[in-house]
């Protein structure tokens, strides 16, 4: 399934500043079966997996 998420996202050299604000992002390939409740997660594990320069997010909203 595709999710469109916004977010903020520090760098790993500096992961106490969140500097980055992502607007609007598709999210693709994300399995249909995962819970709702579990989807934050999930997607934010998604993200950090393709990004290795991102250290954390924050305020992740599924739109």
């Amino acid at each position: 399934m595709d999710y469109r998420v916004s977010y903020e996202h520090s760098l790993k050299s500096d992961p106490g500043a969140f500097i980055f604000q992502v607007p609007s992002q598709l999210v693709d390939g994300i399995p249909g079966n995962i819970p709702r409740a579990l989807l934050p997660e999930y997607i934010t594990d998604h993200i950090l997996s393709r990004s290795p320069t991102m250290g954390k997010i924050r305020n992740l909203r599924i739109l």
